[in-house]
């Protein structure tokens, strides 16, 4: 990880000797007393911490030297045909990494069912792998996750959040820089499922007024997929822009 997040903001702390983050500072970062840490608050500000004592115990007490502020997130959404879990885990990676602002799944046609069931989403795992994300990121937000039963529940639970795309290799108008207009500010991102869309769902999108479009000839994993869909829709809303990391 390249920041330690944490749930709620403080000035100091001390740190249980068998918590992940304690763990890390000792083992990961084999920090001594005066070595300074990049922490972060989620969904708030980043900051730099300084390590004041390590006990015997294997406690460690960190003390904020100074702050500045985040990453805000892309306004980028993408909703996702619900993928096998090990696929939905490298999404969940991945989008949350590269910042976007939220992922909604549904529950697409050619989706198993047995797929919702699994532990990644039955318990705190897909959390985890968004935290993982966004700690790898050196960011602090953590995108909304939301789960939804079928398309039009999705769709309308998107409504409002941007230009509309779905991502088609076979019906599609155009190639997603020329089918998302360069006024556009923000923007739905669509992925079908491994076994890509139904008929029936390309005419649900079409009646909601979604644009199909693809991401060249190739036939891509939907991580992959994903990757290159928020990479290409964020340098045609002019977002992608040199940041640089402060020293606190």
């Amino acid at each position: 990880m390249n920041i330690i997040l944490f749930d709620e903001p403080f000035e100091s702390a001390t740190l249980p000797a068998g918590s992940e983050e304690a763990k890390h500072i000792r083992k990961v970062l084999r920090a001594q007393v005066g070595t300074k840490v990049f922490i972060g608050f989620v969904n708030g500000l980043r900051a730099r911490a300084v390590v004041k004592s390590l006990s015997d115990a294997g406690d460690v007490e960190l003390e904020v030297i100074g702050t500045e502020a985040a990453p805000k997130p892309l306004p980028i959404s993408l909703l996702i045909g619900l993928p096998r879990p090990h696929t939905a885990k490298r999404l969940l990676f991945d989008a949350a990494s590269m910042g976007v602002r939220a992922l909604h799944f549904f529950e697409s046609e050619r989706s198993e069912p047995s797929y919702a069931q699994s532990s990644l989403w039955s318990t705190n795992e897909w959390r985890e792998r968004v935290r993982l994300g966004v700690e790898q990121s050196f960011g602090t937000y953590h995108p909304e996750v939301a789960m939804h039963s079928d398309l039009q529940s999705a769709i309308s639970a998107l409504f409002g959040a941007g230009i509309n795309i779905a991502l088609d290799n076979y019906e599609s108008a155009g190639a997603l820089g020329e089918v998302l207009p360069e006024s556009a500010t923000s923007a739905v991102i669509a992925l079908g499922s491994e076994r890509g869309w139904a008929p029936n769902e390309r005419d649900v999108f079409r009646k909601n007024g979604w644009k199909l479009a693809h991401l060249g000839p190739h036939v891509l994993r939907s991580e992959t997929a994903a990757v290159a869909a928020v990479a290409a829709t964020a340098a045609r809303l002019g977002l992608c822009k040199e940041q640089t990391v402060t020293e606190l």
